[in-house]
């Protein structure tokens, strides 16, 4: 907090009236700043989330996600991850209603962060990539295998691409110009999946990041980079729901603009009736297909769909 505290005292003078009391009340949240969106904290301290966000960028901050960094570093600095873990309440009613809203307020604050252009953008990349890789390690490497795994399913054509396969410059060789590297961090932003965006972009391949911050040493390599919200819950003291939620919108957009997916989903419902998957004692006839579940997905959608899934972008053509 101590860094926070010097630039709330470098800038107080040039701060209105307001802005220095809502420094103060800052400041006597302490930590839990580390913890919060903008929203929680306009809440906290009775201002709305825009005033928070003027206020970041009049301490010199280029937002609020910026400021909480600063105030998260230092405290990651001085306790370690396991100190950063916030302390659970005895209430469960109240620790469920906080846990869902903020989560809730990730999945939206994630959505502000990015722009629909931005976003369909990347799944232009995608659909016409050769081969998708996603990189993440740490607890981000769950989030790897989750985006590929959706991926893989959609197009067919996407792996995680890790040091713990142990054949990295194996690999490597078959990487070109029409593939995309799509790597997932955040602090501490370890070397390894920086490395292997590096190398990928020597190769010629079009790198995405998905990550919290402009300054990131993932954002400063790839062409193309999505913020993910990230705030501490009383549950573990990184949430990754704002990761999920780039992965479910980005897969969700390739379905519904790729019609070439349905051919790879029948496929997979077809292998999937070979393993007897329809066949065990825990499923059943009238179980949906994975290529049902796509087209009542698209029925429900087509009267009513989001704009995010309105997409103008024209369709990949059938070969």
């Amino acid at each position: 907090m101590a860094a926070f505290q010097d630039q709330v005292s470098e800038n107080f003078d040039q701060l209105t009236v307001a802005q220095q009391d809502l420094a103060r009340r800052v400041l006597e949240l302490g930590e839990r700043v580390a913890f919060m969106t903008s929203r929680q904290l306009g809440e906290a301290v009775g201002q709305s989330d825009a005033a928070i966000i003027r206020f970041a960028k009049a301490l010199g901050y280029d937002g609020f996600p910026d400021m909480r960094d600063a105030v998260r570093a230092r405290l990651l600095d001085e306790v370690g991850s396991s100190g950063m873990r916030q302390s659970e309440t005895n209430d469960i009613s109240a620790f469920r209603r906080a846990l869902v809203t903020s989560g809730t307020s990730m999945i939206e604050e994630t959505e502000r962060l990015n722009a629909h252009g931005k976003v369909s953008a990347v799944v232009d990349l995608l659909i016409s990539a050769r081969q998708i890789f996603v990189t993440g390690h740490g607890t981000t490497y769950p989030m790897a295998v989750y985006l590929a795994m959706h991926l893989r399913q959609s197009l067919d054509k996407a792996q995680v691409f890790n040091i713990e396969h142990g054949d990295l410059a194996d690999r490597f060789r078959s990487v070109g110009p029409k593939d995309v590297f799509i790597g997932i961090g955040y602090p501490r932003y370890l070397p390894y999946t920086s490395d292997i965006l590096k190398l990928a972009r020597e190769a010629g391949a079009s790198i995405v990041a998905i990550t919290d911050r402009a300054s990131s040493p993932l954002a400063r390599i790839a062409q193309q980079t999505l913020y993910a919200a990230r705030a501490g819950s009383a549950s573990a003291w990184w949430s990754q729901l704002g990761t999920m939620f780039i992965a479910d919108w980005l897969n969700a957009l390739v379905l519904a603009r790729d019609e070439t997916t349905i051919t790879h989903l029948r496929r997979s419902d077809e292998e999937w009736k070979r393993l007897g998957h329809w066949k065990s004692d825990s499923n059943n006839a009238r179980e949906l297909s994975l290529e049902q579940h796509r087209l009542r997905s698209l029925r429900n959608g087509a009267e009513k769909r989001p704009d995010s899934l309105n997409a103008s972008a024209p369709r990949r053509p059938r070969k």
